[in-house]
């Protein structure tokens, strides 16, 4: 047993920052969050309804995740990583839009990427990537973002410009 009988509010227009020593159930909890791990017991809430019983895309809109160490398909370029962060809203009968690219396009631009969109993903530094995927999280265009160790592999400017992005969108 990891967790045990957590309840937890994260008030509207707050940023919520989960510490604790290895192995203690942060991942545990984001990925629960997330609805990537279903828990033995309970239930996870969003608003008052539980994830599991809503439909993926429905929670894909609603919550973006960025895990801790993902892996890119070989080849795969930034843009077509970040360009993923849209899947939730793509439909049969409606494909890519102008909305998506406008989405893709502020992602790349707060993340500082738009020069290395045509760049594979495996040929970047570990903080290029890292901004890769923060840019992926960003174009999903949730209300919720769960970030897992956002500041691993930057450089010392980085850091801070991620988490003022972070408190900026938070601000909108």
């Amino acid at each position: 047993l990891i967790i045990d009988r957590l309840n937890l509010t994260s008030p509207k227009g707050k940023i919520t920052v989960f510490i604790g020593a290895n192995g203690c159930g942060k991942s545990t909890l984001l990925r629960a969050l997330a609805r990537l791990f279903k828990p033995a017991g309970g239930a996870v809430l969003l608003d008052g309804k539980e994830i599991a019983k809503q439909p993926t895309k429905e929670i894909a809109r609603r919550v973006a995740i960025l895990p801790q160490s993902p892996v890119a398909p070989e080849g795969l370029t930034v843009l077509q990583l970040v360009k993923q962060g849209r899947y939730p809203y793509q439909t049969w009968p409606k494909q890519w839009s102008d909305e998506d690219e406008r989405a893709v396009a502020r992602a790349l631009s707060a993340t500082g990427l738009t020069e290395l969109a045509e760049r594979p993903v495996d040929s970047l530094s570990g903080g290029q990537r890292q901004r890769a995927w923060i840019a992926m999280t960003l174009a999903q265009e949730t209300d919720i973002i769960l970030l897992y160790e956002p500041t691993t592999y930057l450089d010392l400017a980085h850091p801070i410009d991620i988490l003022e992005l972070l408190f900026e969108l938070n601000a909108t």
